[in-house]
């Protein structure tokens, strides 16, 4: 007589963790982990200098003769689509 209960019970048990993993797996997809539209804001496509360091009296101002020079950008942007997806996230690995 305990036998049966005991089957019962392990499949209750059982049953309730398929639930739950379920229930777990449709939160993730509404709480945006899925790819959605990108709502951070546009980067400018042509940024603008910052002025040069102010260096008070009696400092030496930094060694600039090693800094990276960013070369101005020759051929247009491409355009993104609405629903692409921020260029801040990793892309999908898999299909």
């Amino acid at each position: 007589m305990a036998l049966p209960v005991r089957r019962c019970l392990r499949s209750a048990v059982r049953l309730a963790c398929v639930l739950a993993a379920a229930s777990m797996m449709a939160g993730c997809a509404r709480m945006g982990f899925k790819s959605a539209a990108c709502r951070e804001p546009a980067i400018p496509a042509q940024p603008g200098n910052n002025p040069p360091l102010k260096v008070s009296a009696g400092l030496d101002a930094p060694d600039t003769r090693n800094a990276v020079k960013v070369p101005a950008l020759s051929e247009p942007e491409k355009p993104r689509g609405s629903d692409a997806p921020c260029l801040s996230r990793p892309p999908a690995y898999g299909s």
